[in-house]
Parts: structure tokens; C-alpha cells; sequence
């Protein structure tokens, strides 16, 4: 998994996005004139730096539409709006200008907002700056990755097609989650693409510790080109107008298809210098795996220049809209001893969030910070089983659940048979060839306990 080893003074610390905010959603609640919901939403995209939800927000302090009327703060958002050149702001300024008690206290609420939500600040907190990506992963080594086994006719008939896959890579090296991204034609190839790439196996990257570690939202595109003639010129006009309609999508501020497009740029569909900006206008649109996304990259530095502030910020603000993938990731973060926003309660939060999600990495995480936490507000053994023992469902030899069980079983007392559970975590990691001596210190850290007890 990608890890956060990081001393990072995060700015969601300071600033809640606690709201699921998407811009359609809020302008929708604000045209039906439901100002009430559509204020919260409108605040937490305008924070993000949207145009469109800055100005209309000025214009709900400037009307008193669901609000008490507040000029000064209708100035601020109109002179932020402006700053980003919003076509109708400039002329809200002339008359919100007129109509000021004061310039100067005006100026001090601007001041106070551009601060933290004008251009400069969010280019500093969470816009990242373009590079080139890679699709490939180099820390990624394939052992295993057969071609699609398309049907015999699909030569004989002169099939092209194309499909974009997202998949995880899980410590054993072997694919979960795998999805369609985009393909065309629309499900074309996707069953027997899908099928291919799930009997995939890597030798999976290992951490500083020489532990086996996650690999989210690789990439991959599958292509079936057939010769050239009639129908390949076809095929090639009719993904060229598939393509542009997705951009004329994205033109029109639908932040699904901003992604998609990014998607798309990203993996070499369509000819974009720079797919990051649809990512980060997809994010800025309220859209989670844009969020998701852009923050993988900052950490990664593939598709944008690494920086860990920005990245846990975007995690952030996608974990509080509720994906449960950012919120595992973040609350890593925070589990991080040598970070100073070390917070194992507020990542209990985030992880349990998660695991109610069924996103097994955070099950895993939560049953083990139950199991071994020294916080007697988180310890929970029992819990610690229960989350365990679901994890198990999907991998019932995994060492780390094995070690979960363990340790949570001696914490209620029941030596023997939390040993037992160690001793097997140990072997199976053996037989993973993954790193197992962590397993034995546990092992033996609890064998010395009750030896000392005893």
C-alpha cells in the first residue's frame, strides 16, 4: 500500500469538508431555492476554489437567500470570485462596494478569506503542479500477466476495441478490485478483459521494513487494433466521437466525465498534455476518485510533482465525503508515530467509517489497532475478533489477521490458544515469502509476558 512517513502540519486539521459536496447537486438545491442545503455544499466547493459556487455563495450573503444578509462577507466571496474571473463578479463588486459600512472592515474579511480559499492559498495547500505520468508502475514486477483470450471471431470479423482497467494489488501480489475505467465499444471487451487481468500476479513492492506492501489504482489498457481498410476508419471516427462527447461533458462542468476524461488523457486514449488539470477540476467539482486521485499522485509523483501536504490534504477532504480507500490511507497517517498529527482516535474513526464499508485493508487495520492499541478507549479484543474473523472471510490464512487473532485472544487471557494463532501467522508469512519476523517478536514479546506473570 502506499505508504505516509511524513511531519506534515495539514491544513483539513485547521478546516473541516465535512459536507459530500457536488457542484450539480448544490446549484440544483439552489435554483429549487432550497437554500438551507444547498449553503453547506456551496461552502465546501467555493473552499475547494470553485467559480461558480463562490459567486453564488456572495450572492446568498449579498440577497440574504437562506441567510442572514452579511455584505461584508458577500464582498469577500464576490472579490474571490473575481480574482478567479468569473464573468458576472466584477459587476456584484461595483454594487456591493457602494453599499459597504466599511471599506476597510470589508477588505479584512476578504483578506481573511483569500487567505485560506483564494487562488494562491489553495495553489499552496492543494493544487498539484503537472508532470508526465507513467502508466507502468516500476516498483511492480509482472509473474504472471496473460493476454485477454478474446473469441475467435473477433479476428475473422475485424473487432477493435479498447478498454482502460483500475486495479489494486494486494501484498501477495495477486489483483482485487479490478473495474472498467472506460472502454470502447461500451462493454465490448470488459468480460474478457476482466478475466485476464484477475489471474494476474506481481511480485509486490516491499516497504523500508521489508514488508510486503499495497499497490492502489494501478492501470492498464488493452487494445485489439484490426487492419487497416473500411473498418478500422470507422471504428477510428466512431471512438473519436465517443471521445468528444465525453469531452463536451467535461467542457460542461459534469465533473464525472472531467474524471473520464482525465482517465482517458491519462492512459493515452485521447492526446492531453496535461490530464492532472481534468483531475483537479473533477476534485474541485466535489467528485471523490478525482479527490482520490489527485492525492495518489501527490504521493506518488506520477502525473504531478510529489507533495505529501497537498496529498493528505485531498485525502482529507475525499475520506470526510466518505471513500473509505482515502480514509484508510489518511488514517495510516495518522497512525504514524513519527508524524506530528499522530492521532490514533481520530484514525479509529476513519478506519471503522471504512470497514463498515467492507474495504478489507481497513478491516484489517481497525482489528489491529483494537487488538494492540494502548489507549484503553480503543483497546477492544472482542471487537478486535469479530473484525478479524470477517476479514478472514476473504483470506482466512492472511498472517496479519492470524496475528490479530492472537494477540486479541491472549489480551483475554487465553495464552494457549492466542499462541497457537501466532505460531500459524508465522508460518503462513513463511509461506508467503513475506517478512515474518515481526510475527516472531510478537510471538515471543508475549511468551516473556506470561512467562514473567507466572
Amino acid at each position: 500500500m502506499l505508504q505516509l512517513r511524513y511531519s506534515l502540519a495539514l491544513l483539513w486539521l485547521a478546516v473541516s469538508f465535512q459536507v459530500h459536496a457536488d457542484f450539480p447537486t448544490a446549484k440544483a438545491l439552489f435554483e429549487q431555492q432550497e437554500y438551507t442545503q444547498a449553503k453547506p455544499k456551496l461552502e465546501a466547493l467555493a473552499e475547494l476554489g470553485h467559480l461558480e459556487a463562490q459567486y453564488l455563495l456572495s450572492r446568498m450573503y449579498a440577497e440574504g437567500l437562506g441567510v442572514d444578509a452579511d455584505i461584508k462577507l458577500a464582498y469577500a466571496w464576490t472579490l474571490i470570485a473575481r480574482d478567479g474571473k468569473h464573468p458576472l463578479a466584477d459587476k456584484q463588486y461595483l454594487e456591493l462596494r457602494t453599499k459597504l459600512p466599511s471599506r476597510l472592515a470589508g477588505k479584512e474579511v476578504y483578506n481573511t478569506l483569500n487567505n485560506q480559499y483564494g487562488k494562491h492559498a489553495l495553489s499552496a495547500s492543494l493544487y498539484p503542479s503537472a508532470n508526465r505520468y507513467v502508466n507502468t508502475s516500476s516498483r511492480l514486477k509482472a509473474v504472471h500477466q496473460p493476454e485477454p483470450k478474446y473469441p475467435s471471431y473477433f479476428e475473422r470479423a475485424g473487432v477493435a476495441a479498447w478498454a482502460v482497467v483500475h486495479y489494486d494489488v494486494t501484498e501477495d501480489g495477486t489483483v482485487e478490485n479490478a473495474n472498467i475505467a472506460a472502454s470502447f465499444p461500451i462493454d465490448g471487451i470488459n468480460e474478457y478483459v476482466l478475466d485476464a487481468i484477475k489471474s494476474w500476479r506481481f511480485e509486490p513492492p516491499k516497504d523500508l521494513y521489508g514488508a510486503p506492501v499495497r499497490m492502489e489504482l494501478q492501470s492498464h489498457t488493452f487494445r485489439i487494433k484490426n487492419a487497416a481498410g473500411t473498418q478500422a476508419r470507422k471504428f477510428q471516427r466512431d471512438s473519436q466521437e465517443y471521445t468528444d462527447a465525453i469531452l463536451a461533458a467535461a467542457k460542461a462542468e459534469s465533473a464525472k466525465y472531467q474524471y473520464l476524461y482525465a482517465v482517458l488523457a491519462e492512459n493515452n486514449i485521447v492526446t492531453d498534455p496535461s490530464p492532472v488539470n481534468w483531475y483537479l477540476q473533477a476534485a474541485i467539482n466535489g467528485y471523490q476518485p478525482a479527490q482520490h486521485r489527485l492525492a495518489q499522485c501527490l504521493i506518488t509523483g506520477n502525473g504531478c510533482d510529489k507533495d505529501p501536504n497537498k496529498a493528505l490534504n485531498w485525502l482529507a477532504i475525499s475520506a470526510d465525503g466518505g471513500d473509505a480507500k482515502a480514509a484508510y490511507l489518511l488514517a495510516q497517517a495518522l497512525l504514524d508515530s513519527n508524524n506530528v498529527n499522530y492521532n490514533p482516535r481520530k484514525a479509529a474513526g476513519y478506519l471503522e467509517g471504512a470497514a463498515l464499508q467492507q474495504y478489507m485493508p481497513a478491516v484489517t487495520e481497525y482489528a489491529s489497532l483494537l487488538a494492540m492499541s494502548d489507549d484503553p478507549t480503543l483497546r477492544d479484543p472482542q471487537k478486535a475478533i469479530r473484525l478479524a474473523e470477517q476479514g478472514r472471510a476473504a483470506d482466512a490464512s492472511n498472517p496479519n489477521l492470524l496475528s490479530i487473532l492472537g494477540i486479541a485472544f491472549i489480551e483475554l487471557g487465553q495464552q494457549s490458544r492466542g499462541e497457537s494463532m501466532l505460531k500459524q501467522a508465522i508460518e503462513e508469512a513463511k509461506r508467503r515469502n513475506w517478512t515474518f519476523e515481526n510475527f516472531e517478536d510478537l510471538l515471543a514479546d508475549y511468551q516473556t509476558v506470561a512467562t514473567s506473570t507466572n
